[in-house]
């Protein structure tokens, strides 16, 4: 086993020795030609042809159905394409299946990762290498000494005996990172690696994705944050309808160019915030308290009209108030008024019926994926259509149903404009706008909006933030919590901030600053 291990880590070392001559090579080391792929209705990739050199960095960017991890997945096996021709170092190749491009040296890494949850991040990595253990006695001890070795190379300490079950984001990301070292991958496909990460662990990943790059190993970097793209990016190109569209090398990276190309049109502003009349309080609450003492003695109000941004870093309580608010969470203390009136909200159907309703921070959870675009929008409001003896929608409220779903598809320009289109089958963005539609079919005079654009690409970010703007121009009050400063800078007419389950400071849009609202949030500044 020693003599085992001894001679793995003088090859990795080696390899890493090599690098400083690799990062300076031109070669190509994958080339698509050509590439389609056709789905019922869509052509998801259309005509692409791009290459990957050696030891570089590879930025893939596009909106929400541009075609981005279905060109990912062809590449490496997860799926096939239509036609076209994949050359992977010179040679024509056809992969059938994830594992055996990896074998070849191409590693896929999806957003969600699952890993094997009942067994450790050693056999995680291992995983697949179980038929070369038939003509020797498996070694455990030898697994485990390899995979402390490959964390260690990645400069993280990770205990490899963890089960996959009890590890977050970050190491589960990790652990997949290192079974491509075992492989001795060339090329890691990363899509949308920083979506479930924090800040400090974005960062960290960043500066792994070079030093991975110093290694030799090429990296192909799928993300909807564009600016963490442009800090490690070689090259990027830019996907739009299934077609690469344009290609930009790192001399000529310009946020505003990169987004012109994505979105193929003009983007005078990313926050689309008009004057709206704002007029009489709609909510408010007075010391809400939750069972578990973490949210304090929260007060705020909103108006109709009104935006009120709510700002905190992780941790400072605003998803807990606003689910203690709803009755989502059980609330200790506190009162509650709507339009002046006081009212009792136990679970979230009571929120519902006062017309207060609640967009998750993972709105995904607001949808059923296997219905249509339709059933999800009408299902907040099932109750209120009448049902014949036979336990079907009678006529009359089918074509009701019909309307109401046809006037938001319009209204929050929902594409495709097909109400019987399965949700799943809609990009993230829209996806996003069903999930707000079903909240409006609701009535509702209050919208709590955790996180709206967070996940969806900068064309659909600005298209929420259309929607924010015309739902208080019709006289709603969104209540707008976000984590990105900016977004709650510009959107917001007030801003209050969060720290340890209670509200710090209060801010009017012309007297916020990018300084204040931070060190607020920060140093828990007194309001």
């Amino acid at each position: 086993m020693a003599k085992n291990l001894s001679l793995y880590i003088q090859r990795r070392s080696e390899k890493s020795i090599a690098s400083a001559v690799i990062c300076l090579s031109e070669k190509v080391i994958l080339l698509a030609e050509n590439i389609w792929k056709r789905y019922p209705g869509v052509i998801a990739v259309k005509n692409v042809t791009m290459k990957v050199k050696e030891a570089e960095i590879l930025g893939l960017v596009g909106e929400n159905g541009a075609g981005k991890s279905t060109l990912l997945k062809i590449l490496t096996g997860v799926i096939r394409r239509d036609s076209g021709k994949i050359y992977w170092f010179g040679k024509i190749v056809e992969f059938s299946s994830p594992l055996e491009a990896l074998k070849h040296g191409l590693m896929y890494i999806p957003q969600d990762i699952v890993l094997v949850g009942n067994l450790s991040l050693a056999e995680n990595i291992f995983l697949g290498t179980e038929k070369k253990w038939l003509f020797k006695p498996r070694s455990e001890a030898e697994e485990l000494a390899i995979a402390s070795e490959l964390f260690k190379e990645l400069g993280v300490n990770v205990n490899p005996m963890a089960k996959g079950s009890s590890v977050g984001a970050a190491i589960a990301q990790l652990t997949l990172i290192a079974r491509a070292l075992y492989f001795k991958a060339k090329l890691i496909a990363f899509d949308e690696p920083t979506s479930a990460l924090g800040p400090f662990e974005t960062e960290q990943l960043l500066n792994l994705m070079l030093k991975l790059r110093s290694m030799g190993i090429s990296i192909i970097f799928v993300s909807h944050k564009i600016e963490e793209v442009m800090k490690v990016a070689d090259r990027i190109y830019v996907m739009r309808d299934g077609e690469i569209v344009k290609e930009f090398t790192r001399d000529q990276f310009n946020i505003n160019e990169i987004i012109r190309a994505m979105i193929a049109r003009e983007v005078k502003e990313f926050f689309p915030k008009q004057p709206v009349e704002i007029s009489d309080k709609v909510l408010e609450v007075r010391n809400l308290s939750d069972y578990t003492g973490f949210i304090k003695n929260v007060s705020f109000y909103v108006r109709k009209g009104e935006i009120l941004g709510i700002y905190g870093i992780v941790g400072s309580g605003r998803t807990e108030m606003a689910q203690t608010l709803i009755g989502y969470r059980r609330k200790a203390s506190g009162e509650i008024l709507l339009e002046g009136k006081p009212i009792v909200i136990e679970k979230p159907f009571d929120a519902i019926k006062n017309g207060i309703v609640y967009l998750p921070e993972d709105w995904r959870l607001a949808l059923v994926y296997l219905m249509c675009v339709k059933d999800n929008i009408t299902l907040s409001i099932a109750n209120s259509l009448k049902l014949s003896e036979l336990g079907l929608v009678s006529p009359v409220d089918m074509r009701k149903e019909h309307e109401i779903v046809k006037s938001f598809i319009e209204k929050l320009r929902i594409v495709p404009k097909d109400p019987y289109r399965k949700t799943m089958y809609l990009s993230g963005g829209n996806r996003q706008k069903v999930a707000v539609a079903k909240l409006l079919a609701t009535g509702a005079k209050v919208l709590i909006l955790d996180e709206p654009t967070h996940g969806i690409d900068v064309g659909a970010k600005v298209e929420i933030r259309k929607l924010m703007v015309e739902l208080a121009r019709e006289g709603k009050a969104i209540i707008l919590i976000s984590s990105e400063l900016p977004e709650v800078l510009n959107m917001s007419d007030r801003i209050l901030v969060m720290r340890n389950g209670t509200i710090v400071a209060e801010f009017r849009k012309e007297e916020a600053s990018e300084q204040k609202v931070a060190e607020a949030a920060i140093l828990n500044k007194a309001k």
